[in-house]
Order: C-alpha cells, then sequence, then structure tokens
C-alpha cells in the first residue's frame, strides 16, 4: 500500500510501456507505485530546476571553467578523504 504523503494528492491517469510498468512494479516493492513515480518525478523536477539555474548563471557569469570544476571536486575529495581517513567512493569520480 503506498504510504502517506506529504500535501494534496490527485488521481491522474499515465499510460507507460508494458516493460517500463513492470519494472517499476519490481523496484516499488512495499513503497507502492504511486510513491515510486512521485520520488522518480521529483527528482525530474529537481534536475530541470538545476539546469534552469545554471544556464541563468552562465548567462550572468559566463560559462563555467570545467578546469575550474576539477580542481574544486578534487579539493573536495581530499577533504573528505583527510577527514574521513579513507579514500573517496567510488562513485565521486
Amino acid at each position: 500500500m503506498d504510504r502517506q504523503r506529504p500535501g494534496k494528492t490527485r488521481v491522474t491517469s499515465v499510460s507507460l510501456r508494458a516493460e517500463t510498468l513492470e519494472a517499476i512494479r519490481a523496484r516499488a516493492g512495499k513503497q507502492g507505485v504511486s510513491s515510486y513515480i512521485e520520488e522518480a518525478v521529483q527528482r525530474q523536477l529537481q534536475r530541470e530546476a538545476i539546469d534552469d539555474y545554471i544556464v541563468a548563471a552562465e548567462a550572468e557569469h559566463g560559462p563555467v571553467d570545467p578546469a575550474e570544476v576539477a580542481a574544486r571536486a578534487e579539493r573536495v575529495r581530499a577533504h573528505h578523504t583527510a577527514h574521513r581517513g579513507d579514500s573517496a567512493p567510488a562513485d565521486a569520480a
């Protein structure tokens, strides 16, 4: 059964490929299909909002320098390694 989510909900209908729905059902488990899809859509909306923010920031300040991003990411990894005493997670690269 779906767990309660904060906020007002409305019932709607969406069409999904049969394979997609089967995969969702297999992953959703006790969480339920509606909650699984709600969370996936919320993540997508966040990604799009971040993309919009980046576009606006680059329009105002110019494009991001990939070398600067890489340097800052390395400083973050080094900080975490120094303070955790272990290597960065495999997905941090």
